[in-house]
């Protein structure tokens, strides 16, 4: 099955990687927050065939108008189909395409492709994690001071002092602190052990259902902000290799 989802993303990366290459028509859902028709044609295409290979499964994707409290909590596919739709727009390679599968409300399959720079990320519960084939493991750094650090930032700015205070103790207790622009990709950092540590708020479903579980299976855990066990119903976590976890913690309850 992992197999036959990856196929799928791999083809749906073909549509990403001709229209990063190609003018584009860029509309805005919000301020700064956009959309192009590659985004929509990738997810209609994902949703076409996971839905032949998923008949009883829910698909919700990003440019889906499924209203979030209909979110079913298990037995979904979660779809982002350009992740860093921005990078997409400006021409930085930091895209990817990704897909979650829940069942029971935990992941079971997990699917993130960056088609421009040919990454192919993929786990299944209990199975490991890999990168291009290749298994990838988080990293074995135990020191929060020696760790480099990825987060993102929210469109809605509402929380920014709060997240100003955490970058300002981010900057002063870590090796580096890094702002990629694509959440799921970020994630797969981590659990390829680039990243040390991942933190970020406001996240939805799709940013986060294909690279939780590559976390997980690479050997890393992902919680919520207060340490609680994560799931895909919390907008904000904290996905490390598990040795600098704590440390972190410790750092944002002082913010």
């Amino acid at each position: 099955m992992l197999k036959q989802i990856s196929d799928i993303v791999l083809e749906a990366g073909e549509i990403v990687k001709t229209g990063f290459y190609s003018n584009k028509n860029v509309e805005y859902k919000g301020e700064v927050d956009l959309v192009t028709e590659y985004d929509v044609k990738t997810e209609e295409f994902l949703k076409e065939k996971l839905q032949k290979l998923f008949p009883d499964f829910t698909i919700v994707g990003e440019e889906s108008n499924l209203d979030k409290k209909d979110y079913p909590h298990e037995n979904v596919i979660y779809i982002d189909p350009i992740d860093g739709t921005t990078n997409f727009v400006h021409g930085v390679p930091f895209v990817a395409v990704s897909v979650g599968v829940i069942t029971e409300t935990e992941g079971k399959y997990g699917v993130v492709y960056n088609p421009i720079l040919n990454e192919l990320y993929s786990a299944e519960t209990g199975m490991g994690a890999y990168c291009n084939g290749s298994q990838i493991k988080v990293s074995a750094t135990s020191s929060l001071i020696n760790s480099l650090i990825a987060t993102g930032f929210p469109y809605k700015k509402d929380n920014l002092p709060y997240l100003m205070q955490i970058l300002e103790q981010v900057i002063l207790n870590t090796r580096g602190i890094r702002r990629a622009g694509a959440a799921s990709l970020d994630l797969c950092y981590t659990a390829r052990g680039i990243y040390d540590l991942y933190y970020e708020t406001r996240l939805q479903p799709w940013d986060m259902a294909g690279g939780l579980i590559i976390v997980r299976e690479a050997g890393g855990i992902v919680t919520k902000l207060d340490g609680r066990y994560h799931d895909i119903d919390c907008d904000g976590l904290i996905a490390s290799n598990g040795l600098v976890h704590v440390e972190f913690l410790n750092l944002l309850n002082e913010v």
